[in-house]
């Protein structure tokens, strides 16, 4: 890992109370089809769901193992989950937190994650590179988040 840890962060705001939020990101049932390259998922325990994909990346091919574990959780107001990928030659480490706020149209999530390792051949790529496939990743799933929050709503 470089000497200055890899971190991402923004606000998201959702139409929905804090409350179905919270419940869409921490019920790893649910959380799985907001997941974007899913390829497989099992949840095998009650705090973690494991999965398969396949990021359509330039330097990241083939599959990641992918771990989500649930680490501390406060309803409806905080969650903290882990996150361990590995694959042929990498391995990335996360550690991720949401807060979330009542707002007058629904839900204001602000959100933080920050690579803890970074191992192997994914490594070597330039942060600029890994910034933006992060980002792309990311938008796609709040996306997937808001989407899954439309089909369903009130539930």
């Amino acid at each position: 890992m470089p000497s200055t840890p890899l971190t991402f962060g923004g606000d998201e705001t959702f139409d929905a109370p804090p409350e179905r939020v919270f419940d869409l990101l921490t019920n790893l049932d649910q959380l799985s089809s907001t997941i974007p390259d899913l390829v497989s998922s099992e949840k095998t325990d009650e705090r973690t769901l494991e999965c398969v994909v396949r990021p359509g990346l330039s330097f990241l091919r083939g599959t990641l193992r992918v771990a989500i574990r649930l680490g501390e959780l406060n309803r409806p107001v905080s969650a903290v989950m882990h996150v361990a990928a590995k694959g042929i030659g990498t391995q990335i480490g996360v550690e991720s937190q949401i807060k979330l706020e009542a707002a007058a149209d629904g839900t204001r999530l602000n959100w933080t994650a920050e690579v803890v390792e970074l191992r192997g051949l994914v490594a070597t790529v330039g942060r600029t590179l890994i910034s933006a496939a992060a980002d792309q990743v990311i938008r796609g799933a709040w996306q997937r988040v808001r989407e899954t929050l439309a089909a369903h709503p009130g539930s």
